[in-house]
């Protein structure tokens, strides 16, 4: 993908800034002003006023409302897209703000009070507010919502651990699934259909994933990594490696794959069907002689004169395809990561198509696995500072890498190539387009509209 840069540059606080769902918006905060651009011009549509410095903003599922908020100060505004004079204030008071998030029909907020200590859902439309208590105080992820947005997916404490199933269209509990197969339950996940919903116990000596069908309600699969890795079908190294423990899963697009990953270095892919695994994707250290179906993309450093009347050196980046194996690849030192946890598999995100799948791991921060999922093949991007976050191309097969510099890389099937940014502004994440031609890049503080046409 070619990308050439828009001339403006403007202020946000901290990466906020997000395109609406129908793609007609973008939306950015600076201090306590939240602006609205139209994405045809670009020109200011709407500017609000918030009360305190903006810390959060989301569109709704709709597009025609927005909502700001402070964390420290737990309030909350929406702003109307169709009424710009409409307002709306929800302040959480001694509970705290925790985390707030639109729910699927666009017309009610959902709120977490500090330490989970319950669950708010403020009604736009009749201003009445439903409570949820008991929500497990540990659990990182409390929301989760069904892909077509009719469950409510809650891990409740009430002297044991259960997942509750909250129907949204008036918020009452359908269904209480007792785990009792599970010594504790650290995730959930929903299929892409919403058919199915995960949940897994992460304890590395007896993790255990457990598939319940929403429509029979009925436990339809279960996957235990000690049992069930060394009956792959296929890994991707010399000997069979077992998960240690699950410490996250993801649907792939479609729904007909469940990444599971564990406290190592290796992902196992299920089928949908089975719950057996069909691929073990091992993070090898070491890029191997006889490894040369795989493409491996290295940052380089090249000095290029000027070419004003003074000729002076300057550094240029590029992507060069690196044939020589071995390669071993550049590991960080355990004390720069961070926290105490044990390094993990941090980054993982499926292509559109489902294709494709993006991976990081911690001890490991510069490289960048992209596995073909079809063709059994690896691409590797090698870069010379850490990867801070990856996107998929929303339309496309196309992918993003930033480190944090003023230099983005690019990974297409065919080719890699980096990009220096406008102004030479360091962009650590971006935001795509729904339509995947416009990409927002964001720093800490600057954000930059991109144009370009995709490669795919």
């Amino acid at each position: 993908m070619t990308l050439e840069a828009a001339n403006e540059i403007f202020r946000t606080n901290n990466h906020l800034c997000r395109f609406s769902n129908d793609g007609r918006f973008l939306a950015f905060a600076f201090q306590g002003n939240l602006v609205i651009k139209n994405t045809g011009t670009f020109d200011t549509f709407l500017s609000f006023p918030f009360v305190d410095i903006i810390e959060y903003i989301e569109w709704s599922p709709d597009s025609e409302y927005i909502l700001c908020a402070t964390f420290k100060k737990a309030i909350i505004q929406v702003f109307s897209i169709c009424y710009p004079d409409w307002r709306c204030k929800l302040t959480e008071g001694s509970v705290g703000l925790e985390q707030v998030t639109w729910a699927p029909d666009s017309r009610h907020i959902i709120t977490t009070g500090d330490f989970n200590i319950q669950i708010s859902i403020w009604s736009l439309e009749s201003r009445s507010v439903t409570y949820i208590q008991n929500i497990k105080s540990s659990f990182s992820k409390v929301l989760n919502f069904s892909g077509d947005g009719k469950r409510l997916a809650l891990v409740l404490n009430n002297g044991e651990s259960n997942v509750a199933l909250y129907k949204t269209k008036n918020w009452k509990i359908s269904r209480k699934l007792i785990c009792e197969r599970l010594k504790s339950i650290d995730g959930i996940s929903w299929s892409p259909n919403s058919d199915l919903l995960c949940i897994w116990s992460s304890d590395v000596i007896d993790s255990k994933l457990l598939i319940f069908s929403t429509a029979s309600e009925s436990l339809v699969g279960s996957y235990v990594p000690d049992e069930e890795t060394k009956d792959c079908e296929y890994t991707k190294n010399e000997f069979s490696r077992k998960l240690k423990g699950i410490n996250r899963v993801k649907w792939i697009t479609g729904g007909q794959l469940l990444a599971v990953v564990g406290h190592g270095e290796l992902i196992v892919l299920l089928n949908y069907l089975t719950w057996k695994p069909l691929l073990s994707l091992y993070h090898d250290p070491i890029i191997r002689e006889n490894n040369y179906r795989t493409k491996v993309y290295k940052e380089c450093v090249m000095q290029v004169k000027d070419s004003n009347k003074q000729p002076s050196l300057h550094n240029r980046h590029i992507m060069e395809e690196v044939n020589a194996r071995p390669i071993s690849l550049p590991v960080v030192k355990r004390d720069l990561i961070s926290g105490n946890s044990l390094p993990e598999i941090d980054i993982l995100e499926f292509s559109a198509c489902g294709r494709y799948l993006a991976t990081r791991h911690q001890s490991y921060p510069t490289t960048l696995w992209i596995w073909n999922i079809l063709s059994d093949t690896i691409d590797y991007l090698i870069l010379q500072n850490m990867i801070t976050s990856v996107l998929w191309n929303p339309t496309g097969t196309s992918l993003l890498a930033f480190t944090e510099t003023s230099n983005i890389f690019e990974w297409s099937p065919d080719s890699a190539a980096c990009v220096p940014t406008p102004k030479r502004i360091s962009v650590a994440d971006a935001r795509w387009h729904p339509h995947g031609k416009i990409a927002v890049l964001c720093g800490y503080n600057k954000a930059v509209i991109y144009f370009g046409q995709s490669c795919d």
